[in-house]
């Protein structure tokens, strides 16, 4: 936003909120913290405070909900908690989306949660009043794990012109001038890194690489996560949902007589998804070592339905939540995340919600929500993986060796262009040279996803790699490991090289598109090409008629 192009109506709005941040911490101070306040105050079993009548006083109702819009800024007010106030990097402004804030900088008092004031809130409006605390608002910003409260400069309460019948000082244009610059500045570095974001990870939503113990697949996951924020998990036998997910437990307290209260306590999954929502432009990865190692579809429980994503990489489905899952999410979820989890549960359900506040009683994973895992489909001790799981997965297998040479003679190009015809004639080869294969083990028509057949933000030449990747990581892999598992020498050649015995790395070693078998399969799969052996007959006719005249005539 341009400084010439602010009203007078958004000069007062931003007065408003710091005659309102002002007024409140003398009246917390006072008021024994009003017992314990977080965002805002609010009320409790210790005092019945009118933290709404006190917002209208300064045309602020709508704080007390959501964030505070003033031109492309936003504000919440933080006042600290737990029995101190203070201001201290604890009592402060957030301009949100950003690590500015405006602070106070007081000496921190402590607070007894019970105690009152008889006094009316319009006593505390003394904000032009050069002796009484506080003087001074500072502008800072949070760097790391401190707070650099002066970074920015300071302005004194008596110039910024709070009272209700003052002008707009120049004092308080530069500062909502300069929180202007901060904003504008943050969400420029903040588009540069998403760009960046963007273009390095290229690795797919849901990605699980298997192989031999060995063949470096948690290296590999390492390597494409080392420049973003991500969250480890190793999974094993007695691995439960509750400890993937969270479940309400037993957790110390000072507040008991016992010494234990119950809460929710998250597990790795919940807290990705929280980060991910606070962060919203930013990759955040959930790293699952040994997915196979434990039940996947009893630890994934209901959330294995988040794991369909859409075109964008979104949930396409969302989940209810529990009722100790939506009063943890209700309470840790800022104004600004919770927007971004509404948001995507009303683009699921297509429908607008008139609720002034999401209440997370549904979840969906959000596009920068990455989950990476890494399985030994053939070690002893583990669990096998349903159909309808790994469907919702892109696996990449690791051989023992190398790479080198695995799928250099597909074209992704034909693959998909071809789809449908390669997996209908791949569904008769299954019946027809198959041990008693159910129906419901063949290919159906959205076996692969539309985006997996094409991709409208690539190019065709990078649709045509990823397509190989695809058919290899899903099509192929499927048919070795779970569908032709029992009948692999029926359904698929055996390259001479193999001395008989059939691995996955020699099936992708071998994979054709030049050839009706695709070089792997028992018989032809690929829709009828051009014989140059026939063409050449076809070509040789006319000179053996010609040559049988010439005999005759002779």
């Amino acid at each position: 936003m341009e400084h010439s192009t602010v009203t007078d109506a958004e000069y007062e709005q931003f007065k408003n909120l710091l005659r309102f941040f002002y007024a409140q911490y003398r009246y917390n101070c006072a008021a024994g913290s009003v017992g314990e306040v977080g965002k805002l105050p609010r009320k409790n079993s210790n005092c019945l405070y009118p933290l709404e009548e006190h917002l209208s006083q300064f045309h602020l109702s709508n704080l007390f909900h959501n964030q505070l819009h003033i031109g492309d800024m936003s504000f919440a007010i933080i006042f600290s908690k737990q029995g101190f106030m203070g201001s201290d990097k604890c009592t402060y402004i957030w301009l949100a989306g950003t690590n500015v804030g405006l602070y106070l900088h007081q000496e921190s008092y402590k607070a007894n949660a019970g105690k009152t004031t008889n006094l009316p809130f319009k006593d505390f409006f003394t904000w032009n009043d050069r002796d009484q605390e506080p003087k001074t608002l500072y502008v800072g910003e949070r760097e790391d794990s401190d707070t650099n409260y002066n970074k920015h400069g300071s302005y004194e309460f008596a110039d910024l012109g709070l009272s209700e019948e003052a002008p707009v000082t120049d004092q308080l244009k530069q500062l909502f001038h300069l929180l202007q610059n901060l904003n504008s500045t943050v969400k420029a570095q903040q588009q540069v890194h998403q760009e960046q974001n963007e273009a390095d990870i290229s690795r797919p939503h849901n990605w699980i690489l298997f192989g031999a113990p060995g063949t470096g697949k948690s290296y590999v996951i390492d390597q494409a996560a080392k420049q973003y924020p991500r969250c480890r998990v190793t999974f094993h036998p007695d691995y439960t949902y509750a400890q993937f997910v969270g479940a309400y437990k037993p957790v110390p307290s000072q507040q008991t007589a016992s010494g234990i209260t119950y809460g929710f306590v998250p597990g790795p999954f919940v807290n990705t998804l929280v980060e991910s929502l606070e962060n919203p432009n930013t990759p955040h990865i959930l790293i699952i070592e040994e997915i196979n190692r434990a039940d996947p579809a009893a630890v994934f429980g209901d959330v294995f339905q988040l794991l369909d994503r859409n075109d964008e990489g979104s949930s396409e489905y969302s989940v209810r939540t529990s009722r100790e899952l939506k009063d943890y999410l209700q309470g840790k979820l800022s104004a600004n995340a919770k927007e971004t989890l509404r948001a995507l549960i009303v683009n699921l359900d297509q429908s607008e919600t008139d609720a002034p506040d999401y209440d997370c009683s549904e979840i969906a994973i959000p596009n920068n929500m990455y989950i990476w895992a890494s399985m030994n489909s053939a070690d002893q001790g583990v669990f096998p993986m349903d159909t309808a799981f790994k469907r919702r997965w892109t696996f990449q297998y690791l051989p023992i060796d190398s790479d080198n040479g695995m799928l250099q003679s597909a074209d992704g190009a034909f693959l998909s262009e071809h789809w449908d015809e390669i997996r209908t004639n791949i569904n008769k080869l299954l019946k027809s040279q198959g041990r008693d294969i159910p129906e419901d083990k063949l290919l159906g028509p959205y076996f692969l996803s539309s985006r997996e057949l094409h991709n409208d933000d690539e190019d065709a030449e990078q649709n045509a790699q990823n397509f190989v990747h695809v058919f290899a990581s899903k099509v192929i892999m499927y048919l070795f490991e779970d569908a032709a598992r029992y009948c692999r020498a029926q359904v698929f050649r055996i390259p001479d090289e193999s001395q008989g015995q059939l691995y996955l790395s020699d099936l992708l070693r071998n994979l054709n598109t030049d050839r009706p078998d695709l070089g792997i399969f028992a018989e032809s799969v690929a829709p009828t090409l051009e014989n140059p052996e026939n063409t050449d007959s076809e070509e040789s006719t006319p000179d053996d008629s010609e040559e049988s005249t010439e005999e005759s005539a002779e």
